[in-house]
Protein backbone atom coordinates (compact mmCIF):
# COMPACT_ATOMS: atom_id res chain seq x y z
CA UNK A 1 0.00 0.00 0.00
CA UNK A 2 1.10 3.27 -1.03
CA UNK A 3 2.38 6.07 2.06
CA UNK A 4 -0.52 7.91 1.29
CA UNK A 5 -3.32 5.53 1.56
CA UNK A 6 -0.98 3.99 4.81
CA UNK A 7 -1.53 7.51 6.59
CA UNK A 8 -5.45 7.70 5.18
CA UNK A 9 -6.12 4.70 6.83
CA UNK A 10 -4.41 5.54 9.93
CA UNK A 11 -5.83 8.64 10.48
CA UNK A 12 -9.47 7.99 9.54
CA UNK A 13 -11.66 8.72 12.36
CA UNK A 14 -13.46 5.72 13.78
CA UNK A 15 -16.63 4.55 11.10
CA UNK A 16 -20.07 5.44 12.39
CA UNK A 17 -22.74 2.80 10.87
CA UNK A 18 -23.13 3.12 7.71
CA UNK A 19 -26.54 4.12 6.88
CA UNK A 20 -26.49 4.51 3.02
CA UNK A 21 -26.28 1.74 0.67
CA UNK A 22 -22.93 3.63 -0.94
CA UNK A 23 -20.13 1.85 1.11
CA UNK A 24 -17.94 -1.32 0.99
CA UNK A 25 -16.33 -3.23 3.16
CA UNK A 26 -12.75 -3.01 2.58
CA UNK A 27 -9.88 -4.53 3.77
CA UNK A 28 -7.21 -2.97 1.52
CA UNK A 29 -5.87 -0.91 -1.11
CA UNK A 30 -2.93 -0.25 -3.09
CA UNK A 31 -1.31 0.21 -6.29
CA UNK A 32 1.89 0.49 -8.27
CA UNK A 33 2.12 -3.33 -8.06
CA UNK A 34 1.49 -6.37 -10.91
CA UNK A 35 -0.78 -8.64 -11.50
CA UNK A 36 0.73 -11.44 -10.11
CA UNK A 37 -1.74 -14.33 -11.29
CA UNK A 38 -4.00 -15.73 -14.10
CA UNK A 39 -3.83 -14.43 -18.40
CA UNK A 40 -2.67 -10.80 -17.04
CA UNK A 41 0.29 -12.21 -14.99
CA UNK A 42 2.58 -9.12 -15.17
CA UNK A 43 0.82 -6.30 -15.68
CA UNK A 44 0.76 -3.49 -14.01
CA UNK A 45 -2.56 -3.45 -11.57
CA UNK A 46 -4.13 -1.40 -8.50
CA UNK A 47 -5.85 -3.74 -6.36
CA UNK A 48 -8.84 -3.36 -3.90
CA UNK A 49 -9.10 -6.35 -1.40
CA UNK A 50 -13.07 -6.66 -0.40
CA UNK A 51 -13.92 -7.68 3.19
CA UNK A 52 -15.16 -11.12 3.89
CA UNK A 53 -14.50 -14.98 2.41
CA UNK A 54 -17.06 -18.26 2.87
CA UNK A 55 -15.13 -20.36 1.65
CA UNK A 56 -11.94 -20.97 3.91
CA UNK A 57 -9.85 -22.90 1.49
CA UNK A 58 -6.82 -24.19 4.47
CA UNK A 59 -4.14 -23.11 1.46
CA UNK A 60 -5.43 -18.88 1.60
CA UNK A 61 -2.52 -16.76 1.50
CA UNK A 62 -4.27 -13.84 2.54
CA UNK A 63 -6.59 -15.01 5.79
CA UNK A 64 -5.16 -12.59 7.97
CA UNK A 65 -6.40 -9.51 5.41
CA UNK A 66 -9.53 -9.95 4.23
CA UNK A 67 -10.47 -11.13 7.79
CA UNK A 68 -10.34 -7.66 8.71
CA UNK A 69 -11.82 -4.27 7.75
CA UNK A 70 -14.09 -1.66 7.80
CA UNK A 71 -16.52 -0.22 5.77
CA UNK A 72 -15.84 2.90 4.12
CA UNK A 73 -18.32 5.02 2.22
CA UNK A 74 -17.54 5.62 -2.02
CA UNK A 75 -16.90 8.97 -1.05
CA UNK A 76 -14.30 8.04 1.59
CA UNK A 77 -12.46 5.40 -1.00
CA UNK A 78 -12.47 8.15 -3.95
CA UNK A 79 -11.01 11.02 -1.70
CA UNK A 80 -8.66 8.35 -0.93
CA UNK A 81 -7.80 7.04 -4.18
CA UNK A 82 -7.31 10.48 -5.92
CA UNK A 83 -5.23 11.81 -3.55
CA UNK A 84 -3.00 8.91 -3.43
CA UNK A 85 -2.50 9.30 -7.00
CA UNK A 86 -4.00 5.81 -7.61
CA UNK A 87 -7.06 7.75 -10.16
CA UNK A 88 -4.34 8.83 -11.90
CA UNK A 89 -2.47 5.60 -12.20
CA UNK A 90 -5.65 4.22 -13.11
CA UNK A 91 -5.98 6.06 -16.04
CA UNK A 92 -2.56 5.43 -17.03
CA UNK A 93 -3.19 1.94 -17.46
CA UNK A 94 -3.22 0.00 -14.82
CA UNK A 95 -5.46 -3.07 -13.93
CA UNK A 96 -8.09 -2.51 -11.49
CA UNK A 97 -7.98 -5.71 -9.43
CA UNK A 98 -10.74 -6.58 -7.39
CA UNK A 99 -9.95 -9.40 -5.10
CA UNK A 100 -10.85 -10.70 -1.98
CA UNK A 101 -12.02 -12.72 0.34
CA UNK A 102 -14.94 -13.06 -2.10
CA UNK A 103 -15.77 -10.24 -3.93
CA UNK A 104 -19.32 -10.99 -5.25
CA UNK A 105 -20.33 -11.20 -1.83
CA UNK A 106 -20.99 -7.08 -1.93
CA UNK A 107 -21.26 -7.62 -5.91
CA UNK A 108 -24.82 -5.16 -5.95
CA UNK A 109 -22.78 -2.58 -4.26
CA UNK A 110 -19.67 -3.30 -5.72
CA UNK A 111 -21.10 -2.58 -9.48
CA UNK A 112 -23.05 0.78 -8.09
CA UNK A 113 -19.21 1.52 -7.05
CA UNK A 114 -17.76 0.76 -9.79
CA UNK A 115 -20.43 2.84 -11.98
CA UNK A 116 -19.97 5.84 -9.71
CA UNK A 117 -16.42 5.92 -10.16
CA UNK A 118 -16.86 6.09 -14.11
CA UNK A 119 -19.33 9.23 -13.63
CA UNK A 120 -17.03 11.01 -11.35
CA UNK A 121 -13.60 10.50 -12.87
CA UNK A 122 -15.03 10.13 -16.54
CA UNK A 123 -13.76 7.07 -17.53
CA UNK A 124 -13.32 3.46 -16.75
CA UNK A 125 -10.38 1.19 -15.87
CA UNK A 126 -9.30 -1.88 -17.07
CA UNK A 127 -11.38 -3.95 -14.31
CA UNK A 128 -10.57 -7.46 -13.39
CA UNK A 129 -12.81 -9.69 -10.84
CA UNK A 130 -11.22 -12.49 -8.54
CA UNK A 131 -13.63 -15.11 -7.53
CA UNK A 132 -14.55 -18.78 -6.75
CA UNK A 133 -17.22 -18.89 -8.96
CA UNK A 134 -19.82 -20.04 -6.43
CA UNK A 135 -21.96 -17.05 -6.78
CA UNK A 136 -23.38 -16.02 -9.62
CA UNK A 137 -22.99 -12.44 -10.98
CA UNK A 138 -25.25 -9.74 -11.60
CA UNK A 139 -25.60 -8.29 -15.09
CA UNK A 140 -24.76 -4.94 -13.74
CA UNK A 141 -21.32 -6.05 -12.55
CA UNK A 142 -20.87 -8.16 -15.55
CA UNK A 143 -21.08 -5.09 -17.72
CA UNK A 144 -18.37 -3.60 -15.96
CA UNK A 145 -15.71 -6.41 -16.31
CA UNK A 146 -12.49 -6.38 -18.76
CA UNK A 147 -11.65 -10.07 -17.07
CA UNK A 148 -12.78 -12.88 -15.06
CA UNK A 149 -10.47 -14.84 -12.86
CA UNK A 150 -12.00 -17.19 -12.06
CA UNK A 151 -10.65 -19.85 -8.99
CA UNK A 152 -12.66 -22.50 -8.64
CA UNK A 153 -11.75 -24.89 -5.61
CA UNK A 154 -10.57 -28.46 -5.98
CA UNK A 155 -10.79 -31.23 -2.93
CA UNK A 156 -7.23 -29.93 -2.12
CA UNK A 157 -8.95 -26.79 -0.64
CA UNK A 158 -11.05 -28.75 1.95
CA UNK A 159 -13.69 -26.93 1.26
CA UNK A 160 -16.70 -29.23 1.15
CA UNK A 161 -17.80 -30.00 -2.63
CA UNK A 162 -21.67 -28.62 -2.17
CA UNK A 163 -20.13 -25.78 -1.04
CA UNK A 164 -17.35 -25.14 -3.56
CA UNK A 165 -19.09 -26.32 -6.91
CA UNK A 166 -21.66 -24.74 -8.68
CA UNK A 167 -22.63 -25.76 -11.91
CA UNK A 168 -25.38 -23.10 -12.96
CA UNK A 169 -22.49 -20.57 -12.23
CA UNK A 170 -19.64 -22.27 -13.19
CA UNK A 171 -21.53 -22.55 -16.74
CA UNK A 172 -22.39 -18.91 -17.00
CA UNK A 173 -18.82 -17.66 -16.13
CA UNK A 174 -17.57 -19.85 -19.04
CA UNK A 175 -19.65 -18.26 -21.47
CA UNK A 176 -18.03 -14.39 -20.30
CA UNK A 177 -15.77 -12.67 -22.24
CA UNK A 178 -12.55 -12.97 -21.30
CA UNK A 179 -13.17 -15.49 -18.60
CA UNK A 180 -10.64 -17.69 -16.59
CA UNK A 181 -10.46 -20.79 -14.85
CA UNK A 182 -7.48 -20.67 -12.20
CA UNK A 183 -6.96 -24.22 -10.74
CA UNK A 184 -4.41 -24.13 -7.66
CA UNK A 185 -2.70 -27.96 -7.73
CA UNK A 186 -0.65 -29.58 -5.69
CA UNK A 187 -0.32 -33.46 -6.71
CA UNK A 188 -0.64 -35.24 -10.27
CA UNK A 189 -4.04 -36.16 -9.18
CA UNK A 190 -5.53 -33.16 -9.08
CA UNK A 191 -6.22 -33.37 -12.91
CA UNK A 192 -9.00 -36.65 -12.79
CA UNK A 193 -11.09 -33.87 -10.66
CA UNK A 194 -10.53 -30.90 -13.51
CA UNK A 195 -11.34 -33.39 -15.88
CA UNK A 196 -14.61 -35.39 -13.93
CA UNK A 197 -16.44 -31.95 -13.13
CA UNK A 198 -15.30 -29.66 -15.49
CA UNK A 199 -14.89 -30.91 -18.89
CA UNK A 200 -16.49 -33.93 -19.06
CA UNK A 201 -19.87 -32.22 -17.49
CA UNK A 202 -19.06 -29.44 -20.84
CA UNK A 203 -18.87 -26.65 -17.76
CA UNK A 204 -16.00 -25.26 -19.13
CA UNK A 205 -13.61 -25.03 -22.09
CA UNK A 206 -10.10 -26.93 -21.66
CA UNK A 207 -8.93 -23.57 -23.75
CA UNK A 208 -10.08 -21.55 -20.46
CA UNK A 209 -7.89 -23.34 -17.88
CA UNK A 210 -4.96 -22.36 -16.08
CA UNK A 211 -2.79 -24.01 -13.72
CA UNK A 212 -0.99 -22.95 -10.90
CA UNK A 213 0.82 -24.58 -8.22
CA UNK A 214 -0.26 -24.08 -4.62
CA UNK A 215 2.15 -22.16 -2.10
CA UNK A 216 1.34 -19.00 0.06
CA UNK A 217 5.29 -18.53 0.39
CA UNK A 218 8.11 -18.39 -1.94
CA UNK A 219 9.30 -22.29 -0.41
CA UNK A 220 5.51 -23.85 -0.49
CA UNK A 221 5.49 -22.40 -4.21
CA UNK A 222 8.93 -24.38 -5.17
CA UNK A 223 7.38 -27.69 -3.89
CA UNK A 224 4.72 -27.61 -5.99
CA UNK A 225 5.55 -25.72 -9.16
CA UNK A 226 7.14 -28.76 -11.19
CA UNK A 227 3.67 -30.33 -10.46
CA UNK A 228 1.92 -28.03 -12.42
CA UNK A 229 3.99 -27.04 -15.23
CA UNK A 230 4.01 -31.03 -15.94
CA UNK A 231 0.66 -31.21 -15.82
CA UNK A 232 -0.04 -28.27 -17.74
CA UNK A 233 2.80 -29.85 -20.48
CA UNK A 234 0.68 -33.04 -20.21
CA UNK A 235 -2.74 -31.96 -21.12
CA UNK A 236 -2.08 -28.92 -23.19
CA UNK A 237 -3.83 -26.63 -20.91
CA UNK A 238 -1.60 -23.06 -19.70
CA UNK A 239 0.50 -22.77 -16.57
CA UNK A 240 0.87 -19.86 -14.48
CA UNK A 241 3.54 -18.63 -11.33
CA UNK A 242 2.27 -17.01 -8.42
CA UNK A 243 4.56 -13.96 -9.40
CA UNK A 244 3.48 -11.76 -6.42
CA UNK A 245 5.04 -14.47 -4.01
CA UNK A 246 8.34 -15.90 -6.06
CA UNK A 247 9.09 -11.79 -6.23
CA UNK A 248 8.38 -10.74 -2.81
CA UNK A 249 7.46 -13.91 -0.57
CA UNK A 250 4.25 -13.97 1.47
CA UNK A 251 3.05 -9.83 1.66
CA UNK A 252 0.37 -7.96 0.69
CA UNK A 253 -0.47 -4.46 0.35
CA UNK A 254 0.54 -3.32 3.96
Amino acid sequence: MSKQLIEAFKTRETPVKVRSPHFLNVSEFYYDTIQGEGINIGMPASFIRLKGCHMGCVFCDTTEVWGTGEAYTFDELFTMMNESGMVVKLHEGQHFVITGGSPLLQQDRLAEFLWEFIRKFQFKPFVEIENECSIRPIPKLIALVDTWNNSPKLSNSKVPLGKRYNPITLKLMSQLNDSWFKFVVSSKDDWWEIEKYFLETNLIRKDQIILMPEGATRTELSNHWQIAVDMAIEHSVRYCSREHITLWDKKTGT
